[in-house]
């Protein structure tokens, strides 16, 4: 895997999700933070758990203390979750196209309290495909809850994206 490959990865992460905010937007704010019992349960917390995930392993390939885990209930709209998603994608993205092949092959040692006691030496590729994977897991889940609250849907298959962008 190259530094070009991981920028396709995630530009395919971030144009999926600006593709699920499009139908989120025309979820009611009820609608928005209902659970359903399912996983992580409403839309809005699937959302901010996205986040959470991009910017904690943002901060642990930087070799930095992750930031606090971000509260759904913060946040009680989708205008409040997508201030926060804009920055962190921000963060995400500058990080991504600073990024050499070589550091792509290079070892963090993460450390995640309460699963791990010792550090667990990590390719900072393999973490940056970790997050990819995640997002798409909670993005079938996010689809499936726009589905049953009305809500338009998509394809999110990674080879559609690549036929769409030639």
């Amino acid at each position: 895997m190259t530094v070009d490959g991981i920028k396709m990865l995630f530009d395919y992460h971030y144009g999926m999700f600006d593709s699920i905010w499009a139908s989120v937007d025309q979820l009611t704010v009820d609608q928005f933070a209902e659970e359903n019992g399912y996983s992580l349960g409403s839309v809005r917390n699937h959302m901010v758990h996205c986040m959470n995930v991009d910017d904690r392993w943002l901060a642990r390939i930087q070799e930095l203390t992750p930031p606090d885990v971000l509260d759904e209930y913060a946040f009680p709209d989708q205008a409040s979750v997508r201030a926060e998603w804009g920055a962190i994608r921000e963060r995400v993205l500058a990080y991504v196209s600073g990024l050499t092949d070589s550091q792509l092959e290079e070892f963090v040692p993460i450390v995640i309290s309460g699963r791990f006691t010792e550090p667990r030496p990590t390719m900072r590729r393999d973490i940056l495909l970790h997050v990819v994977n995640h997002s798409t897991d909670h993005r079938a889940q996010i689809l499936a809850r726009l589905h049953e609250l009305g809500a338009p849907t998509l394809e999110q298959d990674l080879i559609l994206y690549v036929w769409a962008q030639e």
